[in-house]
């Protein structure tokens, strides 16, 4: 990206949180009715509803830029819910053209077991030993929560949401247990849409929105959080791991759901792609 390119994009999106206006409301989205017409051919109402959920439950917590069925740009698969949080850049002497950090999500969908099990090829023997291993797994990051505070990342004002590095003691029995689960889930889910957007990183964190009946946590992909359904909210069951995603994915991503927002404002409003065409044949913009 050029020096130009960056101060463009810094102006925006500095202007945005000066304005503390979500992307949403800007370009004219209801989210508090998402149109039952945005989504795919025979979309349930149940997974239509979750991914209403997502919205709100992400814009709730600072990724005030989000939209659904967010395309990704060099792979096949479409995400349910994709959002950014954008933080001030801190410039320094050094730095003065620093970029605002962007922080990435997405959210996967799924209203059934059936759902769920079309992405993840669950394998009875595998989830067996998984939900051996998630439960001792509990046991021992309870014990690491109340012996070693430094695992605290400090990145909420709110305990609940704040995320945890367990990795960061080195405590070698929570390393085997990670490291198994981690090889199991692997085997659980290769090949899968859960196990292709873990592996090209598009996203810091990663959830899986979901019925209570849907799944079992111990059959969470590993690394994603799970959001589960209570009536009419959404209840963080599990939170996400971390991961560090290149400045570039962070910001293509961001693009993406500022496309999939105009896609779907343009539906809103029957913006014509022959519509946009004809405009743009009409001349540049000075």
């Amino acid at each position: 990206m050029t020096r130009f390119a960056q101060r463009a994009v810094k102006r925006s999106l500095e202007g945005s949180l000066r304005s503390k206006v979500m992307l949403p409301e800007v370009i004219g989205l209801d989210t508090a009715r998402i149109s039952p017409g945005v989504g795919p051919r025979g979309e349930s109402a149940a997974h239509r509803e979750l991914k209403r959920l997502a919205l709100i439950w992400a814009q709730g917590r600072g990724f005030r830029i989000a939209a659904p069925e967010v395309t990704l740009a060099t792979h096949r698969y479409r995400l349910d819910v994709a959002a950014c949080r954008v933080d001030r850049a801190r410039n320094t002497a050094a730095n003065l053209s620093a970029l605002p950090a962007i922080t990435t999500a997405l959210f996967e969908c799924k209203a059934s077991r059936e759902d769920f099990r079309r992405d993840a090829r669950s394998v009875v023997a595998i989830a067996a030993r998984l939900k051996v291993l998630h439960e001792r797994r509990a046991r021992v990051e309870e014990e690491l929560r109340l012996f070693y505070p430094s695992i605290r990342n400090g990145d909420s004002l709110f305990p609940e949401y704040e995320t945890l590095d367990f990795s960061r003691p080195g405590y070698e029995r929570y390393e085997r247990l990670v490291a198994e689960i981690s090889r199991l889930s692997v085997r659980l889910h290769a090949n899968t849409k859960f196990d292709r957007l873990s592996e090209w990183s598009v996203a810091n964190l990663r959830y899986i929105v979901a019925e209570r009946a849907a799944l079992d946590e111990h059959e969470l992909p590993a690394g994603w959080g799970l959001l589960i359904r209570e009536g009419s909210v959404l209840q963080l069951a599990i939170k996400p791991i971390w991961r560090d995603v290149p400045d570039e994915h962070r910001f293509a991503l961001f693009q993406r759901v500022a496309l999939a927002a105009t896609r779907t404002v343009n539906a809103t409003h029957a913006v014509t792609y022959d519509e946009i065409a004809s405009a743009r044949g009409r001349g540049n913009i000075h």
